[in-house]
């Protein structure tokens, strides 16, 4: 995990915690197609503490096969060129190069899913008690393991953003055993009310779910959003083309309008009743 704020600690808002998906790394925030700056800079540059964490067994953090299991083979060029696609009439000459990069931090997924996202949980958790109440940002699958945390410890979580979160509910073919109690293989301990009549778990937590215009998860998104709305969950669903932003892929975050999605994003996060408030936290 590395770590980053603005120099002026007075000026400190929320913290931020990027979570990257699948077979990726914290470097996912960190860089953007056309020399465009990282997620991780533009939230520092706003005023956010930010956090870049390395889920267990993926980047800086040691994949030992014996406690995590075994691991897919990390995608070649092919493979993240369909997953990362963008429409054909899109593509711009010289936009596939972005799959090097992406290739070149590629570790590959986990494939006990179950244990990969306890794991997940549990280390999110633990950084959220030390940094205090934040706002987390998930891509891909990285998700079910934010799912879990912010469903464990709702106080320590101030808004979920999900950019195309693993789905669609129950993981279909693809991701079933990843999916397997919805959005996660694990039932979320959340209600409609708790006792004292206010939400529990997930559902007091706000929840953006981002979708890019040319990736093929529009209708899994609208699922996942329809699942968390159903549970209770406070979820708005942001459908990038819906606001002018065309022709990303999955790797929205780093594909060519990244800035752009980026200060749409955080002007939902700047607008939510529960965020933006002074930071408390390290």
């Amino acid at each position: 995990m590395q770590w980053e704020a603005p120099a002026d600690e007075e000026d400190w808002k929320d913290p931020v915690v990027l979570v990257h998906g699948g077979g990726g790394q914290s470097t996912d925030w960190m860089w953007a197609v056309d020399g465009q700056q990282g997620w991780a800079e533009l939230f520092v540059q706003a005023g956010h503490p930010t956090y870049l964490l390395d889920r267990p067994g993926h980047g800086r953090s040691v994949w030992d096969p014996q406690v995590m299991g075994e691991r897919s083979q990390v995608p070649d060029t092919a493979l993240l060129a369909k997953l990362f696609q963008v429409d054909e009439d899109e593509l711009e000459p010289g936009a596939d190069s972005r799959f090097g990069a992406v290739g070149a931090s590629s570790t590959g997924l986990l494939v006990e899913a179950e244990s990969a996202q306890r794991r997940d949980a549990a280390c999110l958790a633990r950084l959220l008690e030390l940094t205090g109440p934040a706002i987390v940002v998930t891509h891909s699958a990285g998700s079910p393991g934010v799912w879990l945390a912010a469903d464990r410890s709702p106080d320590l979580v101030k808004v979920v953003v999900a950019v195309e979160p693993l789905g669609p509910p129950g993981g279909g073919e693809r991701h079933a055993r990843a999916l397997s109690e919805g959005i996660t293989a694990f039932p979320l301990g959340l209600s409609r009310a708790a006792a004292d009549g206010r939400a529990s778990g997930l559902g007091r937590v706000p929840v953006l779910v981002v979708t890019a215009a040319c990736s093929g998860h529009r209708n899994a998104d609208r699922q996942t959003a329809n699942f968390l709305s159903g549970l209770g969950v406070a979820v708005e669903h942001v459908e990038l083309d819906r606001h002018g932003l065309h022709g990303d892929g999955h790797g929205v975050i780093f594909d060519r309008n990244s800035t752009a999605a980026f200060h749409l994003v955080h002007g939902w996060v700047r607008d939510s009743p529960t965020a933006m408030t002074p930071s408390e936290g390290v």
